[in-house]
């Protein structure tokens, strides 16, 4: 028997998430259930090896009570960017998508994107953050690297919200891109793609939840760091994306 080919695949970043991402992903897949085409969840729960971090094990057991759910798990060769890239690779449907597991963005983005694609025939749909419960701090890391990612390429300045996740792209889009990053440049690399291959992309909106009693990932050298990389990227890059205004 042939299998039905995938429409739609979602990869879900999962990194030291452990059993807090059981309730995120139930409440996804409860609602992806309502779907009438093939679709997929992949769990990226790649670890660094010789870490005590549990999140492989939470979502093998959720991959075995949950059909249509995969696990990559393995050892990280890189940060997040490596997790991300491993993630959309692994991705089998003709559209495909990426979002943290973390909870911060509402599972109902991922559906609001997947149906603008879909009937609007953009390349990529993403989300921008409207209202952000998550501090002070990242709030200010956030509008600094926006800032500074406007100033630095051409083109940007209609893209109000680089990092922000759901991400849902054509398959086939996805494939023309190159891709690179292995840390947390990779959303500008992906964005910085879409301008140079011309690629159409639609933003909406979306509320940000807080992280709760966890701990978030982002240090605060991580704008020293986006920065290092857009000087980077815009040296050696040709594109119409480099330059600016």
């Amino acid at each position: 028997m042939v299998e039905a080919p995938i429409e739609f695949s979602i990869a879900v970043l999962c990194y030291r998430a452990e059993e807090e991402i059981i309730p995120f992903i139930e409440n996804l897949h409860k609602i992806m259930s309502l779907f009438r085409f093939e679709w997929e969840v992949i769990l990226v729960a790649n670890f660094w090896q010789g870490s005590d971090d549990r999140t492989p094990e939470a979502c093998q057991q959720l991959a075995q009570r949950l059909p249509h759910v995969r696990v990559l798990a393995e050892p990280k060769q890189g940060a997040m960017g490596w997790d991300m890239r491993r993630g959309l690779d692994a991705c089998r449907g003709k559209y495909i998508g990426v979002i943290d597991g973390d909870g911060q963005f509402p599972v109902e983005a991922i559906f609001s994107c997947f149906a603008k694609i879909r009937s609007d025939n953009f390349d990529m749909v993403k989300t921008y953050r409207v209202q952000r419960q998550d501090g002070f701090y990242r709030t200010l890391i956030s509008t600094v690297y926006n800032w500074l990612f406007h100033l630095f390429f051409r083109g940007s300045s209609r893209m109000r919200d680089v990092n922000s996740k759901p991400k849902i792209m054509k398959r086939e889009a996805y494939k023309r891109m190159t891709l690179h990053s292995d840390d947390w440049f990779i959303d500008a690399e992906l964005i910085l793609n879409c301008i140079n291959l011309n690629l159409h992309v639609y933003e909406i909106p979306v509320e940000f939840h807080s992280l709760g009693a966890r701990k978030s990932f982002v240090k605060p050298g991580a704008v020293l760091e986006f920065m290092r990389h857009m000087i980077d990227y815009w040296w050696r890059s040709p594109s119409p994306a480099n330059k600016t205004k």
